[in-house]
């Protein structure tokens, strides 16, 4: 399961009785990738599936399985005419997706965490605040992360100490670490 080139020069229909037996991370990730086009391979040929599985498995986020893929030869085709550096698209459910609405300047800065086992989303913007959002529904969680004069340029998050949080790096030439579970600076700076 974990051979690209299996997965690019096998008969479709092989490939997809095969899929419900993949175990291990490789694996199961292999057969993602496969199974998010499906309805194209039948129909495509063994160098046109090469690129869509090159396209799907770096839209999952694993750029080596991509190289590996784009590099398969195919018999009676070019070597692949593109590779992928990077790759977004709609391999999340339309339910998933949110818009975080809030911010009174653009967006500078996101980076996403944990808080209270909850995915949380942490961005910065030109309105020099920071804003933590509850991924699960997409609304504010806590007050406005308050205190910097300049646009909030970089954002990380972290566990220190068993607690989830957030470093905001801004134009004001200022950088605070801010406690998620509470929503306060940690220090002042």
């Amino acid at each position: 399961m974990s051979d690209p080139g299996w997965l690019v020069n096998a008969d479709p229909g092989q490939v997809l009785a095969a899929l419900d037996g993949a175990t291990g991370r490789e694996e199961m990730l292999a057969a993602a990738v496969y199974r998010a086009s499906a309805h194209v391979h039948g129909d495509a040929s063994a160098g046109v599936r090469r690129q869509v599985l090159a396209l799907d498995a770096a839209r999952y986020g694993d750029h080596a399985l991509s190289a590996r893929i784009t590099a398969v030869p195919v018999d009676g085709a070019a070597a692949a005419r593109w590779g992928l550096e990077w790759a977004t698209g709609s391999m999340v459910d339309h339910r998933l997706r949110q818009t975080l609405s809030g911010h009174t300047g653009g967006v500078c800065a996101v980076a996403a965490g944990m808080v209270e086992g909850r995915p949380v989303a942490v961005t910065g913007s030109a309105d020099t605040t920071a804003r933590v959002w509850d991924l699960a529904t997409g609304r504010p969680l806590g007050e406005i992360l308050t205190g910097h004069t300049g646009p909030v340029e970089a954002v990380a998050t972290a566990v220190v100490e068993g607690r989830p949080v957030a470093v905001t790096g801004s134009a004001d030439k200022s950088v605070r670490v801010w406690d998620l579970a509470t929503g306060q600076p940690t220090s002042e700076p």
